[in-house]
């Protein structure tokens, strides 16, 4: 058994897997405990896999906790290559983790080319051509941190944190709740009819909310970075 966590910049998701099986997941807040790894399981495990877009004192208290265990941590990273998925950045290393992740599951799933949006702190796009070719993605600020910028930036001060989609909202708070889930969808729904993907794949904490809108359907994967790092992870297994 191992255990996989993925570190994000406000939570910490983890899952316990056998292979590339997960067979029980969980979420930490990382805000809400001094020792957020105190949260994570603490039966007997082979190894701890990890990917992380957080600070580095996230990355050295897991690494402390896996001291603890008397066990290996592995942090992955975003390479030029993964079997058959090639990267797009010209310095690879560049491209977030979670992302890089998420397009060794999305693709290693079936064939074909693939869209990956994972709705979070940021709302990532990533498209993965049907050779395996990672053409690249856009970064944006997901729904929360729009709203999170303008009680910070302006004197609106937003409460309303679920919304319709509408295009004419009759108050402050219904505007600015509507109006950012509007530019998240917007984003998704053209990104979705201009590259024309095979398949569609949602991700991230945002995810349930945005998927009612959108013009497509796309397949929801909540646990898709740690499908993606179940996957890594056996990729670093010896052979022979």
């Amino acid at each position: 058994m191992r255990l996989l966590v993925d570190i994000g910049n406000t939570r910490c998701k983890w899952a316990l897997a056998r292979d590339t099986t997960l067979v029980e997941t969980g979420v930490v807040s990382r805000a809400d405990a001094e020792d957020w790894t105190a949260a994570l399981p603490q039966c007997p495990v082979e190894s701890i896999h990890v990917s992380s877009v957080a600070q580095p004192e996230a990355l050295s208290r897991l690494r402390a906790f896996a001291a603890e265990l008397g066990v290996d941590l592995s942090a992955a990273e975003s390479k030029a290559r993964f079997a058959g998925l090639t990267n797009a950045y010209r310095e690879p290393e560049r491209l977030g983790v979670d992302r890089w992740m998420a397009c060794i599951a999305a693709q290693a799933d079936a064939g074909g080319s693939v869209l990956v949006a994972d709705a979070g702190t940021a709302l990532t796009l990533d498209f993965v051509d049907a050779n395996g070719a990672h053409q690249g993605g856009l970064i944006t600020p997901g729904v929360a941190t729009m709203r999170g910028a303008l009680r910070r930036q302006t004197q609106l001060r937003p409460t309303v944190e679920h919304a319709a989609p509408v295009w004419l909202a009759c108050d402050t708070d219904s505007a600015i709740a509507a109006g950012t889930l509007r530019s998240a969808i917007s984003l998704l729904d053209s990104a979705a009819l201009e590259l024309a993907p095979d398949r569609l794949v949602l991700t991230g904490g945002g995810a349930p909310e945005l998927a009612r809108h959108l013009a497509r359907p796309w397949a929801l994967r909540p646990h898709l970075v740690l499908e993606g790092l179940a996957i890594h992870a056996r990729h670093l297994l010896p052979t022979g």
